[in-house]
């Protein structure tokens, strides 16, 4: 079941919020406040937005992408093996979050596939494993939604742009030897996490690569994908956390250079009529409010793009 603000306009919507997706972590870098902030900023600046909100993901589908055993943990609330590596708490207001959040990623794979693309104002937990948590990460809703569009809509061939400053190693590892699934992520090298695992294809970035030579690459590393992979469906992980400013990430983009960064993805998909769903992913700016900034910037590219 879907629910809308404003049913009506179902046809209209593209961004995905639950106000349940905020959980308290404590004093922590990630603000988990930021998913609230970005809905108010976006409504503030068009009162007419339609925003999807999203039942919690079933345990039927995180098994697309889970093991049983580790959901069971999970469920429970259970610290064990699998879920000792996270860095957040083990709460059930947490977990809930969690599967709030990778069902407002499927929902906005939904839309995207009407629309042409959908966000979802969370997600992006590309840490986790498909047995164990990791990270920030207790669910990787892209690998569950990427599972539920290929068996349950038909979707062949999905391409997954992990832009976050850290590397989706949980991702990657899910998907490897997967040809149905190709994974890019571009990050810094000498960041988390200090084991990688191996990507379809991996950028590693030095310290301190700024708009420039991040755009250049990044756009090289596109049309190598469009040589090498056709996808039907596009998830874009639009972490900020390369944004100078940023408490856990050693690069130094600008906020101009995070939006060209979201154009030259967005506008890439596009070009092709890919469907493409968003999430945020990372971001832990000195200043929430730029991070807030970056991410509506995200959801301005992506309307531009989609027209």
């Amino acid at each position: 079941m879907v629910r809308l603000e404003t049913p009506e306009n179902f046809d209209k919507a593209m961004l995905v919020h639950h106000p349940d997706y905020y959980c308290d972590i404590g004093a922590h870098v990630f603000p988990t406040r930021k998913f609230a902030l970005v809905r108010e900023r976006l409504l503030a600046e068009s009162p007419s937005l339609v925003i999807a909100e999203p039942d919690a993901l079933t345990r039927e589908s995180a098994l697309l992408a889970h093991t049983p055993e580790y959901l069971t943990d999970l469920d429970g609330d259970e610290h064990t093996e699998r879920t000792r590596d996270s860095e957040l708490p083990l709460s059930r207001q947490i977990v809930s979050a969690y599967y709030l959040g990778t069902g407002g990623t499927c929902l906005a794979s939904e839309l995207a596939l009407k629309h042409g693309g959908g966000m979802n104002l969370s997600g992006g937990f590309h840490h986790a494993f498909a047995d164990r948590a990791e990270g920030f990460c207790y669910l990787n809703d892209i690998a569950v939604a990427t599972r539920n569009l290929q068996q349950r809509d038909g979707v062949g061939k999905v391409l997954i742009v992990d832009c976050d400053v850290h590397q989706g190693n949980g991702t990657a590892h899910i998907f490897q030897g997967d040809d149905t699934v190709f994974t890019f992520s571009m990050h810094q090298r000498d960041n988390y996490p200090m084991i990688k695992e191996k990507s379809d294809l991996d950028i590693e970035l030095e310290n301190g690569v700024a708009d420039d030579k991040y755009c250049e690459t990044l756009s090289g590393a596109l049309d190598r994908i469009s040589a090498e992979f056709e996808a039907d469906f596009v998830f874009y992980l639009a972490g900020v956390d390369p944004y100078e400013h940023d408490q856990l990430g050693g690069l130094e983009l600008s906020i101009d250079g995070m939006r060209r960064r979201d154009r030259l993805v967005l506008e890439w998909c596009w070009a092709s009529k890919t469907p493409v769903t968003v999430v945020l992913a990372g971001g832990y700016a000195v200043n929430t409010d730029d991070t807030v900034q970056m991410h509506c910037n995200t959801y301005r590219e992506l309307e531009s793009a989609i027209g």
